[in-house]
């Protein structure tokens, strides 16, 4: 069992009324839905923001990374805002303030603008699915937690598929605004529902604030963040920034480490950690993040960069994996409600979704849109098999009291595993890309027989004009399909590393029933 120095919480109230528990089962769907969306809606916008906000291409990825350095700062702080304003006053104020700050970058005519109300969105929208949690979990009985958790996974996964779909679909037919504007009515539903939720978490001497632990932490995440989000495009170490970034994040994590671990009362109790099974499942998830972001990056790419594909459509291809994912979570959380162990329900998605990842590690340029579909659905399955059963199994040993903050770290694991998988594969394809233009580019000289065999056959001459078209077009394309696939090798092997991390997850009770600790009081 768990050590920990927090105060004990007012619990939440069980839901004994289906109706009371389907308004809060929407409600909560709506503000995460909300939250996780705007991960990636903004991403197909960016082009569109460059020229508006009269910004270059380094400059505009601010909008991207304001918003995810606060909700790195603020997750792990969900614990504590919930000990001392209780669960459902943290919800509404984060929707309303998520809502505003939503308006306000629709709003705004300059890149510091958006920049400035990003950061203060990510802020209000950083606790919403924790804490989203951590009600969904009071609000249903124990032997429904796998249904819950089924369902809110859903609402996580759906957003970043959703995304790129939705986004490319309001910028086209509207503007760039509308992904900001879009938030509005999931915003206003979430609110007027929210006042249903009943409230709990909240302690009655709630412990003081660790300033100096806060400061240190939030230049230790705030500046790995920062290294993770412009280090591709600064060539990491080469740049005097990176350096200094990196030196901060190294140095604030380690103070921040040292002050948790010496002070009776922290901004974040690490010592949670000591949990095998949150320490673990906080990497599994971390690692879970990288295969499903690094996987949302290639695919859009290629899709729409290499293959030529609509943004719309390019967002259809990619929702058989968002289907495959809402029905394997489904029956994740039927498969928990029935007792069958979640160690071997998170094994058998890993599986799924090696499968469904090495398949695109075959992919070519000349590929039909159903090898594109397939994978993708397979590779969903495994995505939705993995991330209810784990989240049980993280959760399973803590405490009822340590269920807020212990979801404030799982969820900051699962964001910054997010982005370190952006910041790999997004490296590893502009490396391997350049690998493959300077390897492939040598064959293309005069002395090289099957070279000349091929302008033969192609009914090309030796000229600049056909210079330039292989250039552009053979090697651009062929050299980007290269960096592509290798991308996909590195999630392919991210989904095997986490084999061996399940088989160190303690096992649940012989019986399904929850431990003691776990169960929801009436």
């Amino acid at each position: 069992m768990t050590v920990s120095n927090l105060p004990e919480r007012s619990p939440s109230v069980t839901q004994e009324s289906p109706a009371s528990r389907l308004t809060i089962t929407v409600a909560v769907m709506l503000a995460v839905v909300m939250q996780v969306l705007d991960l990636t809606i903004v991403n197909v916008a960016l082009t569109y923001m460059r020229g508006s906000l009269h910004a270059n291409s380094d400059q505009i990825t601010w909008v991207l990374t304001s918003y995810m350095v606060a909700n790195v700062i603020i997750l792990p702080l969900t614990g504590l805002l919930v000990e001392r304003y209780g669960q459902r006053n943290i919800m509404l104020w984060s929707v309303v303030g998520f809502v505003i700050s939503s308006v306000l970058c629709g709003q705004s005519h300059s890149l510091l603008e958006v920049v400035l109300w990003r950061f203060l969105q990510g802020i209000f929208g950083a606790s919403l699915a924790p804490v989203g949690q951590t009600i969904m979990l009071g609000a249903y009985p124990s032997n429904k937690r796998g249904q819950a958790m089924a369902i809110l996974g859903m609402g996580i996964m759906l957003g970043p598929i959703l995304g790129p779909t939705l986004g490319g679909y309001l910028t086209d037919t509207l503007s760039w605004r509308w992904v900001f504007y879009v938030n509005i009515p999931f915003g206003i539903l979430a609110f007027l529902m929210m006042q249903t939720v009943p409230d709990g978490g909240k302690s009655t001497t709630p412990r003081p604030v660790d300033w100096t632990g806060f400061a240190l932490m939030a230049v230790g995440l705030g500046s790995l963040q920062g290294v993770l989000s412009l280090g591709d495009q600064d060539n990491w170490f080469s740049s005097r920034t990176i350096i200094i970034l990196t030196i901060c994040a190294i140095l604030g994590m380690l103070f921040f480490v040292w002050r948790s671990l010496s002070v009776k009362y922290p901004v974040v109790d690490l010592r949670l950690l000591k949990d095998r099974n949150l320490s673990i499942g906080s990497m599994g998830i971390g690692i879970f993040g990288l295969a499903l972001f690094g996987t949302m990056v290639i695919l859009p790419i290629m899709l729409e960069t290499l293959m030529h594909y609509e943004a719309f459509t390019a967002g259809l291809v990619m929702a058989p994996q968002g289907i495959g994912a809402m029905l394997a979570m489904m029956l994740a959380g039927r498969l928990l409600g029935r007792g069958v162990n979640p160690r071997n329900i998170v094994l058998v998605g890993v599986i799924f979704g090696a499968i469904g990842t090495y398949f695109t590690t075959l992919y070519s340029l000349g590929i039909s849109m159903a090898w594109l579909i397939w994978p993708s659905f397979i590779r969903g399955i495994g995505f939705g098999l993995v991330t209810i059963p784990l989240f049980t199994l993280a959760f399973m040993t803590l405490k009822k009291s340590q269920q807020a903050e212990g979801s404030g770290i799982f969820n900051l694991m699962r964001t910054l595993g997010g982005s370190i998988g952006i910041a790999i594969v997004s490296t590893v394809t502009s490396q391997e890309t350049q690998v493959g233009w300077n390897q492939m580019g040598g064959f293309i000289n005069p002395f090289n027989p099957a070279f000349s065999h091929y302008l033969a056959a192609a009914g090309m001459t030796e000229n600049p004009t056909t210079w330039r078209v292989l250039g552009n077009v053979v090697l651009y394309s062929q050299a980007n399909m290269r960096g592509t696939l290798d991308a996909f090798v590195l999630v392919f092997y991210g989904f095997l590393v986490m084999i061996p991390l399940i088989i160190f997850l303690k096992k649940p009770p012989a019986d399904s029933a929850p431990p003691t600790h776990l169960k929801l009081s009436k």
